[in-house]
């Protein structure tokens, strides 16, 4: 074989071989991480119908488990206790968590009559957190929703969510699951939040 040939394979096989290897995507900002989670969840409003309670669970799984830091939203709710909390515990409780808010989102978002939402922008915090704000467009108002991130190695993820860009969802949990934990201690606030999932998947 010429050497001039055989110096053109080498070329093609190298250059392939570089085009086969896989492109490491750049870790995506935190306007980029709301407006994924976005854009989700119109494409599910605009299929709700179609696909059912069961299938809007199963198209916003995903997106929401990469979006949201549910372990550490779990931690939070409890505050101090989770310290005090065996490893079978903690585990339970994160479970519950992550599936009482599937069941809430595939709840929540369950039509379509022309609804958007608008980026607004982003604050920084002095804990080195980002706030992004936005609007859910409706066709008779504009509700204001934040959402808090924050940096986890390197990934943004939302750790808590503002309505009206005041009102904090975590810190309401918290109020509620610190009562729960005082009237029926840790196991009954697991056994509440489990509860609590399972009847938002009734609700269809």
């Amino acid at each position: 074989m010429p050497l001039y040939r055989l110096r053109q394979i080498l070329y093609i096989v190298i250059a392939a071989s570089f085009l086969a290897l896989p492109i490491r995507a750049e870790p995506s900002g935190p306007i980029e991480v709301v407006e994924r989670l976005h854009n989700k969840l119109i494409l599910t409003m605009q299929q709700a119908k179609e696909l059912g309670y069961i299938g809007r669970r199963e198209a916003l799984t995903p997106i929401l488990l990469v979006t949201y830091d549910l372990s550490r939203m779990a931690r939070v709710t409890v505050g101090r206790h989770w310290k005090a909390m065996d490893d079978d515990q903690k585990n339970s409780l994160v479970e519950s968590f992550t599936a009482m808010m599937l069941a809430n989102y595939a709840l929540r978002f369950d039509g379509f009559s022309g609804e958007y939402f608008e980026t607004l922008g982003t604050v920084e915090t002095p804990h080195g957190h980002t706030i992004v704000q936005t609007h859910i467009v409706t066709s008779d108002e504009k509700i204001r929703l934040d959402y808090l991130l924050r940096k986890s190695g390197d990934r943004w993820m939302v750790i808590d969510v503002f309505l009206k860009g005041t009102i904090s969802e975590l810190a309401a949990r918290r109020s509620e699951y610190m009562t729960v934990i005082r009237d029926r201690g840790v196991d009954g606030l697991i056994s509440a939040v489990r509860e609590k999932a399972a009847s938002l998947s009734e609700v269809r």
